[in-house]
């Protein structure tokens, strides 16, 4: 009888499996890995339970902020659990479970511990302790990891410059999205008309829309400047806040409270989480995302493949997404009356506005496909079988379907190789070394 391998992902935030990672399980599932989830309790997860019907689902807190009381707790709690459970491999990503988690698998002695790069938590406005601090984590945490898979290849470039970890050690990988659920014209114009009314949307009136967690970092509060700036210049717009608030996040002031400051309670409408986001873009002119750092910003690509053309920061992850003045516009960081204008250039001109829509969607379909990110990280995964564990994965899972055959995750060591490998934000680089 074959060996089972037996994998568990940490995560953060409990939505990401419905909302980002439902297809990529279903996938690994489909392949034959025995499955285990390990998330931060909210509000769609309380408590443990099974999801998909297959997967357990382990609820274990990860503080917001650093906590070491809390963090040593929950550190010894994954040692035990990961004793207990004899996993083969530990997938981590974002930065409490990434460094908590990869901790405790070297700890409880996991053979493979895998790392997921959504960003590396490293920007300008830290002072220059904090930042050699989260660079020092940025460490340990590779110390502790066999594969690190960044989603940007900026932040490849950076691990290598800062020596976060070395080269062979890490490997661009990408993101993707699930097409299918995002194709243009997925609403008929009865269907778009019942939306905006129920969302209290004049036919005609232009929608701009965010879809974001709602903090400081996505730039919530340059969207409400820009709206404020569009609304004093006589613009007639409706603008939707799509996402989570974190309360805790906030430092001075709160959305809420600077749309009531700023008088715009009636003309940007905080929706909170919502289950029919695709619906949502479906209904914007324009997507925007303001944040001061992205992975790979999936809402972009969401947006792109519905044909809808987007306003961005000019930062790590989201210049690979989009193509300034091709696919979409770029625009500075923490810089609201630029934002402003840039949204009201596509407002201004909607032929424009549609192409870069088309060409959006042309680049989404040729690049943004969820299904070769799947086999990539499968592909990693079995290489890591042979290597580490002289397992041979094809006894004991699926074969990778044909279409994945040969692909594989890019090596920092031969980037080299990679036309145009080094990619350089256009803006204001988030990962630069602070003196």
């Amino acid at each position: 009888m074959h060996k089972r391998i037996r994998l568990v992902h940490l995560v953060n935030f409990d939505l990401g499996l419905k909302i980002h990672i439902g297809n990529y399980l279903r996938y690994q599932l489909e392949q034959g890995y025995d499955l285990s989830v390990v998330s931060h309790p909210g509000k769609w997860l309380t408590h443990d339970t099974t999801i998909y019907e297959r997967i357990p689902v382990k609820i274990m807190p990860f503080a917001p902020r650093i906590s070491p009381a809390a963090d040593l707790k929950t550190l010894l709690q994954l040692v035990a659990y990961f004793r207990r459970e004899r996993f083969d491999i530990v997938h981590t990503s974002t930065v409490k479970p990434g460094l908590l988690g990869r901790l405790a698998a070297r700890l409880a002695g996991t053979p493979i511990v895998v790392h997921t790069v959504r960003g590396f938590y490293l920007h300008d406005q830290m002072s220059p302790s904090q930042y050699r601090f989260f660079a020092f984590l940025e460490k340990i945490g590779s110390l502790c990891s066999d594969s690190i898979l960044s989603q940007n290849m900026e932040d490849v470039e950076t691990a290598i410059r800062l020596g976060l970890c070395p080269p062979d050690k890490i490997s661009h990988l990408g993101n993707g999205i699930d097409l299918s659920k995002f194709e243009p014209g997925r609403l008929d114009q009865e269907e778009l008309m019942a939306l905006r009314q129920s969302l209290g949307i004049m036919p005609r009136q232009p929608v701009i829309g965010i879809v974001a967690r709602l903090v400081r970092e996505k730039g919530i509060f340059e969207f409400i400047e820009a709206a404020r700036i569009l609304k004093e210049r006589g613009l007639p717009a409706r603008f939707l806040a799509v996402g989570s608030s974190q309360t805790e996040k906030y430092s001075a002031v709160s959305p809420e409270s600077k749309l009531k400051e700023y008088g715009l309670e009636q003309d940007v409408m905080l929706l909170g989480h919502r289950d029919d986001v695709p619906d949502l873009v479906s209904l914007m002119d324009v997507l925007v995302l303001p944040s001061y750092a992205e992975g790979i910003p999936r809402i972009v690509m969401e947006a792109a493949a519905l044909g809808k053309p987007v306003v961005a920061t000019a930062v790590r992850g989201t210049v690979e997404v989009v193509d300034d003045g091709q696919t979409g516009l770029l625009v500075p960081v923490r810089d609201a009356p630029a934002l402003a204008e840039a949204i009201h250039s596509l407002l201004r001109d909607p032929e424009r506005a549609a192409a870069l829509g088309r060409r959006a969607h042309q680049k989404a379909v040729k690049e943004f496909d969820e299904r070769l990110y799947f086999y990539k990280t499968d592909a990693e995964y079995r290489r890591l079988l042979r290597d580490k564990l002289k397992i041979d994965p094809d006894a004991c899972l699926k074969p990778i379907p044909a279409v994945g055959q040969g692909v594989e995750v890019v090596r920092a060591a031969d980037l080299s190789k990679v036309a145009g490998s080094r990619l350089i934000s256009t803006g204001e680089r988030q990962t630069e070394p602070v003196p």
